[in-house]
């Protein structure tokens, strides 16, 4: 499912995961793990859904069932261009965690 060029390229670095445990986000998840790819998780909460903090306990005890670590960040944004900042928080947050731990690749 994930082809020979993209699984050599994740294999040759440390991957960091930018994941929302949306079913798209959770499906790769699986892929991922299946293909004996190496990753660990990053996820953003913007406090702006009665069950992302839920969705944050659910997405610890995954990474903690299969061994990975996980990364949390909580965010609280204007409604104002509520996309715009959205992005950026998580971008800075997702460059700060790769520059941090040396991931080399975020998927």
């Amino acid at each position: 499912m994930i082809s020979q060029n993209v699984r050599e390229r994740l294999n040759l670095g440390a991957n960091l995961f930018a994941f929302s445990h949306g079913i798209d986000s959770t499906a790769l998840f699986y892929i991922l793990e299946e293909a004996g790819i190496k990753f660990d998780l990053a996820m953003v909460d913007y406090n702006v859904r009665e069950q992302s903090k839920s969705e944050i306990e659910s997405a610890k005890d995954l990474a903690d069932k299969f061994g990975k670590k996980i990364y949390t960040k909580s965010v609280f944004l204007d409604n104002s261009n509520f996309e715009k900042n959205a992005r950026e928080a998580r971008y800075e947050f997702f460059g700060e965690i790769c520059q941090k731990f040396g991931y080399e690749n975020l998927i």
